[in-house]
């Protein structure tokens, strides 16, 4: 049996509730690397089985899916787009499908894909296919992209970063001394495990730069709102790869995350 408190309550609901979060992003998009890479579907998340309690959809599974380019209009996504497999082959489409929480114009490389994709353990869901058309960032069309699913007792990882300027984000607690944000996105919603203080969440980051050095964060931000989180660094060295200590953040189901890391794409300049 999970006991959820509060604070775990509302990382549910972040998630489950489709609200429409601010999340003090610019207008536009940050372009980076992953801007000019081929487009990867990179990870399809069983995060919640049954334990959608909205009045919409009570008692269905949520399963975030995220892609390495962000969706282009969130406004032209359908159930149909998505095909989601069980074990046992059977084939589903969603019930609903959202940008939401993470639906600022420098986010939306995830997709929350609400409804009934199969039991755990009896018959679990294990694959995710684009199968409908899906265009991304840069005009890219993701039809015909697929993933595994993670299981759900998994806990959450590390999927993609990648590097913006301070300036490519409107945000209030920037610190003065910032010269470079990494934004790290985790295949499901994560907020801080119970006990987990803000410094030892800070502390739990570390980003090796190209000359093998590692530097820690100086601050954080976008704190339990979705997937996404932004570590704030007073370096402007090229960046290599980011990682996260084991059992610091958790997912709507408190299950802990595992260490984990993930190579940083660079920010590039806009055509």
């Amino acid at each position: 049996m999970i006991k959820m408190n509060c604070y775990r309550f509302v990382c549910v609901l972040s998630i489950v509730a489709l609200t429409a979060v601010a999340c003090s992003p610019n207008s536009t998009s940050p372009r980076t690397e992953l801007d000019d890479q081929p487009t990867r579907m990179v990870s399809a998340f069983f995060g919640l089985d049954n334990e959608i309690q909205t009045l919409r959809f009570k008692g269905v599974d949520g399963m975030p899916v995220t892609f390495s380019k962000r969706v282009a209009d969130p406004d032209s996504l359908k159930p149909e787009i998505f095909t989601v497999i069980s074990r046992s082959g059977k084939r589903v489409h969603p019930l609903r499908v959202t940008t939401r929480p993470a639906n600022a114009a420098s986010k939306r490389h995830t997709v929350l894909l609400i409804g009934e994709f199969g039991n755990e353990p009896e018959d679990p869901p294990v694959k995710v296919e684009v199968t409908g058309q899906l265009i991304l960032a840069g005009g890219d069309n993701a039809q015909g992209l697929s993933v595994d699913v993670t299981p759900l007792n998994d806990g959450p990882s590390l999927v993609l970063a990648y590097a913006v300027r301070p300036e490519d984000l409107v945000d209030d607690d920037v610190p003065p001394e910032t010269k470079q944000v990494v934004v790290v996105v985790w295949n499901g919603g994560v907020t801080p495990m119970e006990g987990v203080v803000a410094e030892h969440h800070r502390l739990g980051y570390s980003v090796v730069t190209t000359k093998g050095a590692r530097v820690q964060p100086i601050a954080l931000g976008d704190i339990g709102r979705d997937n996404y989180e932004y570590l704030y660094l007073d370096t402007d060295a090229t960046l290599l790869k980011v990682s996260m200590k084991s059992g610091l953040l958790m997912d709507p189901r408190a299950d802990a995350n595992p260490a984990t890391s993930v190579g940083v794409a660079a920010a590039i300049d806009s055509p």
